[in-house]
């Protein structure tokens, strides 16, 4: 057996080795986050439910990858103006155009919730299902999901702190190509060196 040969054995070993190695390997999840300002409503004391657009959260996923998971938070209700948007008139939230909602502020309409009748901002998070990343993937796609209001009595909608924190994943077919690429790279110079010494 030559010289030649066994370097391309040792490489055809190393090429499979780092495939099954990248097959099997665990993939590291990233964060991308994006965030909306502090949202002060104006009052109405008109007819309700009402709609109003709060803000677009806009963002940009790598190619490559695939959202995995999301979550969305903020509070009823901010700081701006305290004593007066501290608190939020009875709302309900909701993203890309009313499809999901994410957030409820007193539904029943009772004024004894913390959100509509407390001394500070109310927090609230809601972590979108498997079926909810499917009806959003869309928005996922174009980079740009809308977060709107439904104001069910007076007074007006506040908001504040809004974060959207989306989840990816390295697509595990664009690793493992990356991955066995560059092995064959590297055993196509290693074997390009070895002939080089050999006729030397």
């Amino acid at each position: 057996m030559t010289l030649d040969s066994v370097h391309k054995r040792t490489c055809l070993l190393l090429i499979l080795a780092s495939a099954l190695l990248l097959g099997n390997s665990p993939r590291a999840n990233a964060d991308i986050v994006a965030t909306l300002p502090n949202y002060d409503g104006a009052v109405s004391f008109g007819t309700f439910p009402s709609s109003t657009t709060i803000g677009d959260f806009t963002f940009s996923i790598p190619a490559g990858t695939s959202v995995i998971g999301a979550t969305i938070s903020g509070t009823f209700g901010n700081n701006d103006d305290p004593g007066t948007t501290t608190t939020s008139a009875p709302a309900d939230l909701y993203v890309d155009n009313g499809a999901i909602e994410v957030a409820a502020c007193d539904d029943g309409l009772t004024f004894t919730e913390a959100c509509d009748t407390g001394s500070s901002p109310t927090a609230w998070s809601y972590t979108f299902t498997s079926s909810d990343l499917s009806t959003l993937a869309s928005d996922f796609a174009s980079g740009s999901l809308d977060l709107s209001a439904v104001q069910n009595d007076v007074f007006a909608v506040n908001a504040g702190s809004l974060t959207l924190d989306i989840v990816v994943s390295p697509e595990p077919n664009s690793l493992w190509l990356m991955g066995t690429g560059l092995m064959s790279l590297a055993c196509l110079f290693l074997l390009r060196r070895a002939r080089t010494h050999t006729i030397a």
